[in-house]
């Protein structure tokens, strides 16, 4: 078992590697052999840096640079659940009893949630490897930045957008509609925590 430094270390590390643009599989194999190999050097009474060395970012520059691009089918994998998870956010509101999904407001909400996302993707490798307070503060500008975009967004839809077309459901269609989208979401949330426990 690594000791909590090193943990912490190797999940950077490997939030670094994966978050480029390189082949997930092989990515999981290469961070497997360094986690083995880490968890040796552990018992041996070695450092972190001591195995990888001082610079762990252009350690794992070199990672990504041997490993295979990840193809149009992986990152398709990989982006594709984001955009009906930011429309299941909103059929929560069915649990009202009322639900009103406005199509212009929803387009336009789909394109600043996939925007934001990628544009915290790569703040957050650009702040890789950096000291927890800086790190700290990158978050939570971050954070003011998007709760500011998106409260301005909801602020001004209703002003800007026609109300048609729109999709109205009320009563049971409402609440089943609001259901079965929270039941997608805290699967797709605990799901892979679930089967790594079997």
């Amino acid at each position: 078992m690594l000791n909590a430094k090193n943990k912490t270390l190797l999940n950077e590390m490997k939030f670094y590697v994966r978050s480029s643009s390189v082949s997930d599989t092989k990515a999981s194999e290469i961070l497997m052999e360094l986690e083995d190999h880490l968890l040796t050097a552990q018992r041996e009474g070695k450092s972190f840096e001591q195995v990888f060395g001082q610079d762990l970012k252009s350690y794992s520059d070199e990672i990504i640079q041997e490993l295979p691009k990840s193809s149009k089918w992986e990152q398709l994998k990989t982006f594709a659940p984001i955009i009906p998870l930011l429309l299941l956010w909103r059929f929560l509101n069915g649990f009202s009893g009322d639900l009103t999904i406005p199509l212009y407001e929803n387009i336009t909400y789909i394109m600043i949630s996939v925007a934001l996302c990628f544009g915290l993707l790569t703040i957050l490798r650009a702040g890789s490897f950096s000291s927890k307070g800086k790190s700290f503060w990158m978050m939570y500008g971050v954070g003011m930045v998007f709760l500011l975009i998106y409260v301005g967004f909801f602020l001004v839809s209703n002003r800007i957008y026609p109300a048609d077309p729109q999709l109205v459901l009320h009563g049971g269609a409402a609440y089943i509609t609001a259901t079965v989208s929270l039941v997608i979401i805290l699967f797709s949330l605990f799901g892979p925590m679930l089967k790594k426990k079997r």
